[in-house]
C-alpha cells in the first residue's frame, strides 16, 4: 500500500511539473476534446519553436479541428496548458490572371505597374519629390520610384518575366537592362517588403535583384520576399535559390544561400546573423507576421475563384490549374487551454417533516434585555492570501554602454528585445536598473528610455546616475520600423486561406523566348 501511494505522489508531481491538466473521462471512460484559443496573432517557423522550446507540443495539421475561433483536439492523457498547431497559409498569387498568357502582353524592354490597391504613388527620375498616384498599366521609365502607404500594394511587372510586388509601407526604385541575349532587373528597396517572381527564358540571361541598405538578394529565377527593416534584411525563400550579398565594407565576408524545392516550408536568410536563438525567433515572428498577414489582401484572385467554388460553380482546367500553383506555406501558431466551466450541483431534494399543532399557550410579558457586543464574524480564514510578488531583476549599464541582464551582456537592440518579451510574459515584473558614476550619461539615458518605452510598469532607478533626477523623465521612443502594420492590412472581407494543392506539374517546355509560367 504505500508502494501504491508513493507511485501515485510521482505522478502528481510529474503532471503539475510538466504544467499539463488532466482531462476527466466522460461516463464511457473515454478521455474529452480539449478546447484552445490562440493567445497572438502571430505565426511562428516550427525550427524556431522546436529548437528554442524543445519541449513544446506541436499538433500537425489533421491533428486538429476547427470551430470559429477556437481549436479542438483529443489529448491521450492530459490537456497541455499550452500547445502549437501547424497550419497551412497561402503563398502570394501570381500576377498573370487564369484565363491569359504569362507574358501578359508586356513588351520586353517596358515596365509596368499592375493590380494597384490603396494608397500607390509614383515620382519620375525627372522630378523624384513629384509623387502622383498610379494607374494600372502605366509604363515606368527606368529609375522610377514607387511607394505604397498603410493600406497600399501593386506590383511592377519586368517585361512580362519578372514581377516585383509592393508590400504596405514600402518604397523602392525599379529599373531594367534588356538585350537580345540578356536582361537584368532591379530593385532598390529602401523600406518595407517586395514580392519577386523570377521567370526564365531560353537563350537568354537572367540577373534579377533586390538591393536593401544592409545586403542584396540575388537570384536567376524563383519566388521569394525581401524586408528591408532599420537595422537588417530578411529574405524567405518559397521556391528557387537566393544569394544574400552584405553591402562592401561590411564584418561579413561571406554570401548567405538559401534554396527551396517550392514544398517544404520557407527557408530564411538574414544580414546581419543573429546569434541568440531567442532573440532570432522574434525577429523571425516579427518579418513571418506581416508577410502572412498581408498575403491575403493581394491574393483576390484567388479569393474570387475559391467564391465560385463555394456557390457552385464548376472551375474551368484553366482556373484550376492556377490553384495547384499556388504553394502552401506551413507554420505554427500558439494556443492556450479553455479550462470548461465547472456544472453546478444539482440542488438535494429534502423532505420537509411536518411539525405537531402545539396546543395554545398563556401570553408572557416581554423581557428586555441588553444586546450582547458586536462580534466579528470575519475569521482568519476567509481572509485570502496575497499573492507572491516576483523578485525584481537587476539591469546594470556598463561603461562600455552594454547592459548586464538576466545572466547576459546585451547591445541596447538586443536588450530591448529581451526586456519586451519579458514584460509580455510578466507585465508586473520589477525592473532595477543602476549605473556607475563612471557611465556616461547619454549610455544610461539610453537605456532608460528603452524602460519608459516598452514601458516598465515597475521601474526603479538605483544607484549615482551621471546627471539630476529630473533628466530621468519618461521619454517615448518612436517606432524604428519600416515593416507593414498587421492590424492595417486585413480586409474585413478577406478570410485567411489556406490550401492542400500541391505545386503546379511541369507542361510542355516554353517555346524560344517565352517566359516561365513561374515567372510574374
Amino acid at each position: 500500500m504505500q508502494k501504491v501511494n508513493r507511485l501515485i505522489l510521482i505522478s502528481l508531481l510529474s503532471t503539475s511539473l510538466t504544467g499539463g491538466l488532466w482531462a476527466a473521462e466522460d461516463g464511457g471512460g473515454t478521455i474529452p476534446t480539449a478546447e484552445y484559443k490562440r493567445t497572438d496573432a502571430h505565426f511562428y517557423p516550427q525550427a524556431d519553436v522546436v529548437k528554442v522550446h524543445p519541449t513544446a507540443i506541436i499538433i500537425p495539421v489533421g491533428g486538429y479541428s476547427v470551430q470559429g475561433d477556437s481549436y479542438f483536439f483529443t489529448p491521450k492523457k492530459k490537456a497541455p496548458k499550452a500547445i502549437y498547431v501547424e497550419m497551412l497559409n497561402d503563398w502570394i498569387e501570381p500576377i498573370t490572371p487564369p484565363d491569359m498568357p504569362a507574358s501578359l502582353g508586356v513588351p520586353p524592354d517596358e515596365m509596368q505597374i499592375r493590380e494597384p490597391q490603396g494608397d500607390v504613388q509614383a515620382a519620375l527620375p525627372s522630378a523624384p519629390a513629384n509623387f502622383v498616384p498610379v494607374t494600372d498599366g502605366m509604363t515606368l521609365p527606368n529609375g522610377a520610384v514607387v511607394k505604397t502607404g498603410a493600406d497600399g500594394t501593386a506590383a511592377v511587372l519586368f517585361g512580362g518575366v519578372d514581377s516585383a510586388r509592393l508590400m504596405p509601407n514600402s518604397e523602392a526604385a525599379v529599373q531594367q537592362t534588356v538585350t537580345a541575349q540578356s536582361r537584368s532587373a532591379e530593385v532598390d528597396l529602401t523600406s518595407g517588403g517586395v514580392f519577386s517572381k523570377v521567370g526564365t527564358q531560353i537563350g537568354v540571361k537572367g540577373d534579377y535583384s533586390v538591393h536593401t541598405p544592409c545586403a542584396a538578394a540575388v537570384a536567376q529565377g524563383g519566388d521569394f520576399v525581401t524586408l528591408a527593416t532599420h537595422n537588417r534584411t530578411d529574405v524567405w525563400v518559397a521556391q528557387g535559390t537566393v544569394q544574400l550579398v552584405p553591402v562592401p565594407g561590411s564584418v561579413s565576408k561571406n554570401d548567405l544561400v538559401a534554396t527551396s524545392d517550392g514544398i517544404s516550408a520557407l527557408k530564411l536568410i538574414r544580414f546581419p546573423q543573429i546569434s541568440d536563438p531567442h532573440l532570432a525567433m522574434m525577429a523571425d515572428e516579427e518579418t513571418l507576421t506581416a508577410i502572412l498577414n498581408f498575403i491575403p489582401l493581394a491574393n483576390q484572385k484567388i479569393k474570387a475563384l475559391r467564391d465560385k467554388m463555394a456557390n457552385g460553380v464548376t472551375l474551368t482546367a484553366n482556373e484550376q490549374n492556377y490553384l495547384n500553383r499556388i504553394k502552401s506555406v506551413p507554420c505554427l501558431i500558439k494556443l492556450a487551454f479553455v479550462k470548461p466551466p465547472a456544472s453546478a450541483p444539482a440542488p438535494a431534494v429534502v423532505a420537509t417533516p411536518i411539525a405537531p399543532v402545539a396546543p395554545p399557550t398563556p401570553p408572557v410579558e416581554p423581557v428586555v434585555t441588553p444586546a450582547p457586543a458586536a462580534v466579528s464574524t470575519t475569521t482568519a480564514a476567509s481572509v485570502p492570501p496575497s499573492p507572491a510578488k516576483p523578485k525584481p531583476i537587476r539591469a546594470v549599464v556598463r561603461v562600455d554602454g552594454k547592459i548586464n541582464f538576466q545572466g547576459a551582456t546585451y547591445e541596447l537592440p538586443g536588450f530591448k528585445l529581451k526586456l519586451e518579451a519579458l514584460m509580455k510574459a510578466t507585465p508586473d515584473q520589477p525592473i532595477v536598473i543602476r549605473a556607475g558614476k563612471t557611465v556616461s550619461y547619454e549610455d544610461f539615458q539610453a537605456a532608460l528610455e528603452i524602460c519608459h518605452s516598452i514601458p516598465v510598469k515597475n521601474l526603479t532607478v538605483v544607484g549615482s546616475p551621471p546627471t539630476p533626477q529630473s533628466a530621468f523623465a519618461p521619454v517615448t521612443e518612436p517606432a524604428v520600423t519600416n515593416l507593414p502594420t498587421p492590424g492595417l492590412l486585413m480586409h474585413p472581407s478577406m478570410e485567411p486561406m489556406s490550401s492542400n494543392a500541391p505545386p503546379e506539374a511541369p507542361s510542355a517546355p516554353p517555346a524560344t523566348n517565352a517566359p516561365n509560367p513561374g515567372g510574374p
